[in-house]
């Protein structure tokens, strides 16, 4: 436990340093109020570094928070944050002037974070628990090769092909297509082997392959995410190494990537606050996440938040992440609900 002192100290550093980047002197921390010398503070400052939340990157230069000087400040040291509330109303409004498409609301989610936080947003579509067939098609290709198409709900397609075990003309496969989609259109992939119906080889050859595609659709947590801001993140001071920016837009720009990485920090309720060396991706190491889910508890649910430095405005981007999900909430329940 931090003695007052120390926790206030901590916290006028780390305010600080988030908004001015440069490491930080015992003057700059006196002319915050506390009441105390330069020197004392300067004591317990190198009291903070022996205790791993500081550390002095040059002899002569001010002092940096470390990853668990982030954390405590997180935790204890900021308070209840909300977002004000003229940025709450003008949220809403931006909201009431697009167009009631996901899509829409996805993109300007990002927009809104990315413009709060100066830093990459990140948001999903929102994905339902269990798969649900709208429609497949059977295209031609060869007499023993066929590529099945299946669509399913909020319009997702998925294909494959199919080797044959007898020739099918294109009619054939229309005529087997419609012949599906008046057995299949509409179920859940948890009802499609119990579906009690006499079929021919090669229907089942096609329900078996439509039922392992929307298996292999529902292990996938969240949809690949929408990301916005990457030019913020490559103006930040942090990421002024070719190397270190290359490998953290690398990881930006691989989706399927970062949507692997997602489910691992959102594993619990409520905004979630990954900081520094807690991320397990090598890339992400120099990185803070601030990231929840939305949407309906357990049927439908996407992930928002944001990805920038450890100096990340965390006042800012935990009750803007907080909100926007809730935002983005009451949209999917109005449209799935």
């Amino acid at each position: 436990m931090l003695t007052a002192r120390k926790a206030a100290i901590l916290k006028v550093l780390v305010d600080e340093y988030i908004t001015k980047g440069m490491p930080v002197a015992s003057e700059t921390v006196a002319r915050g109020g506390l009441g105390v010398s330069s020197a004392t503070i300067r004591n317990e400052m190198v009291a903070l570094e022996d205790e791993g939340f500081l550390v002095q990157p040059h002899t002569s230069a001010g002092r940096i928070p470390t990853d668990k000087g982030y954390r405590h400040y997180v935790e204890s040291l900021m308070g209840d944050v909300v977002l004000p509330l003229d940025e709450q109303l003008r949220i809403y409004h931006q909201f009431h002037q697009v167009e009631t498409e996901i899509d829409e609301w996805i993109r300007l989610a990002a927009s809104i974070l990315s413009r709060l936080l100066r830093n990459a947003a990140i948001v999903t579509l929102p994905k339902h628990r269990e798969s649900r067939l709208l429609h497949l098609e059977l295209v031609y290709v060869q007499d023993l090769l066929a590529l099945l198409i299946v669509i399913l709900r909020e319009a997702r397609a998925r294909q494959q092909m199919l080797m044959l075990d007898e020739p099918m003309s294109a009619e054939d496969l229309h005529t087997t297509a419609l012949r599906l989609n008046a057995l299949l259109g509409g179920l859940l992939a948890s009802e499609l082997p119990m579906l009690a119906v006499d079929l021919s080889p090669f229907e089942q050859q096609v329900v078996t392959a439509v039922s392992q595609m929307m298996q292999a659709e529902q292990q996938e947590e969240y949809e690949e995410p929408y990301v916005d801001g990457l030019r913020h993140i490559m103006s930040q001071p942090e990421f002024t190494g070719m190397s270190k920016l290359a490998a953290v837009v690398e990881l930006l720009e691989q989706r399927s990537l970062l949507r692997s990485i997602l489910p691992r920090v959102v594993a619990s309720e409520g905004v979630r606050v990954v900081i520094g060396s807690e991320n397990e991706e090598e890339a992400m190491r120099g990185c803070s996440m601030v990231v929840t889910r939305y949407g309906i508890p357990g049927e439908v649910s996407g992930a928002i938040g944001v990805v920038g430095p450890t100096r990340l405005e965390y006042r800012v981007a935990i009750p803007a992440v907080g909100f926007l999900s809730g935002v983005m909430s009451e949209l999917v329940g109005e449209m799935y609900g």
